[in-house]
């Protein structure tokens, strides 16, 4: 079994959030039938991560693709997508961007929210040295130089059973090694850098562009990045709303889908854009940018096969029970 180590107070918050959104989602009502277009929503409050990651959404509202398709796009940042979910099912957000994991974990509970549009795309398909979104690192003079030296050591994650700790189990085991024998700590994002220098942990799972950054300065060397192996393309994180939002404002979603899709068409390889938006967006510095590995995002809807490449994996290590059926987790729209 995976060691792990993880803190109680962020377990109850989390458990909480999940008794929270359970209780709403409990309590909503069947939706009534959409109304016309002029009377959906326009002014949308969407969830979102304030890293990269969350740059999709930006490179939309700064290139007006939203404005374009008569929607007022206000992004909220997210804490967390297990308290993205609780607003939700209130109504203070009306979309949230979270990591797909946590959206099955969040639909295998019974919560009525589903994928409107992709987010993020894996860019790779775990190949050894390849940079992507985020990678475990190691010291700079540290003896771990591949997956499989992971084992036995102590590893920092975001949190236990999130996509990154799976994408890390699948690719070590791929490599040969006993995923089931690194233990794996939580460790807030911040410190991930500092922990791994400080001898805390001896790898961690830095995001862009925290990773590329303290790559270049010297503190710490590329062990792998933390995409699955053959999964290029699948969603690695996903916009999502509840079933109500949904059945009221069909063409609202369909908009907003159609619009981060054509601003992920022009970011996608622009680096130029991707770093202006950043800046000016993000409040990230050029300094901060200059080497940093800028994510796909996704042009179209993902498919059922690309939901079961992930729902697989996360039954194969206890992320889930059951696999879904994944026609069940998408909205009815493009």
């Amino acid at each position: 079994m995976t060691k792990t180590s993880s803190p109680v107070r962020r377990a109850t918050a989390a458990a909480a959030g999940i008794a929270l959104a359970l209780s709403l989602g409990a309590c909503a009502s069947a939706a009534p039938a959409a109304p016309a277009a002029a009377d959906q929503a326009k002014d949308l409050k969407v969830g979102a991560t304030p890293t990269l990651s969350g740059l999709g959404l930006r490179v939309a509202i700064s290139e007006g693709n939203f404005s374009s398709d008569g929607l007022n796009v206000t992004p909220v940042v997210n804490k967390s997508a297990n308290d993205a979910v609780p607003q939700l099912l209130s109504g203070e957000l009306q979309i949230a961007q979270m990591d797909t994991i946590t959206f099955m974990q969040a639909r295998s509970q019974g919560l009525p929210v589903r994928i409107i549009a992709v987010n993020g795309e894996q860019s790779t398909n775990g190949e050894d040295g390849a940079m992507s979104a985020a990678g475990v690192v190691a010291k700079a003079d540290s003896a771990i130089s591949s997956p499989t030296d992971l084992v036995g050591k102590k590893v920092g994650v975001p949190a236990i059973k999130t996509q990154t700790w799976m994408n890390i189990r699948a690719f070590v085991d791929a490599a040969g090694g006993d995923s089931s024998k690194i233990e794996f700590v939580e460790v807030p994002s911040a410190q991930t850098i500092d922990l791994v220098v400080q001898g805390t942990v001896d790898a961690s799972t830095p995001a862009e562009p925290l990773m590329s950054s303290s790559i270049a300065a010297g503190k710490v060397k590329l062990i792998h990045n933390t995409d699955a192996p053959g999964n290029k393309g699948v969603p690695s994180s996903v916009y999502v709303a509840t079933e109500e939002f949904i059945a009221k404002n069909p063409d609202t979603v369909t908009n907003f889908a159609d619009s981060v899709y054509a601003a992920a068409k022009v970011v996608n390889g622009n680096r130029e854009l991707a770093a202006k938006v950043a800046q000016s967006e993000l409040k990230y510095t050029p300094e901060q940018l200059k080497n940093a590995f800028f994510q796909t995002f996704g042009v179209a809807a993902t498919t059922p096969a690309q939901i079961d490449q992930i729902s697989n994996l996360a039954v194969k290590y206890g992320i889930l029970t059951d696999k879904p059926k994944a026609e069940d987790l998408l909205a009815d729209s493009k």
